[in-house]
């Protein structure tokens, strides 16, 4: 494991549930954006004239 992970796995051990909570939420709402943009553009290579909404 490297330092930057322990760094960030001592951080969170220390944060109170609820913010890292909050950050979990924040995470799989990012998590969710790229695969919804992932899917857009594939969509898009597979039909080029189709306009998305």
């Amino acid at each position: 494991m490297t330092l930057d992970k322990k760094a960030a796995i001592q951080k969170i051990t220390e944060m109170p549930t609820e913010r890292v909570s909050k950050v979990l939420i924040f995470m799989a709402g990012m998590e969710a954006e790229h695969i919804i943009v992932e899917k857009s553009e594939e969509e898009k290579q597979r039909n080029p004239t189709k306009q998305l909404a």
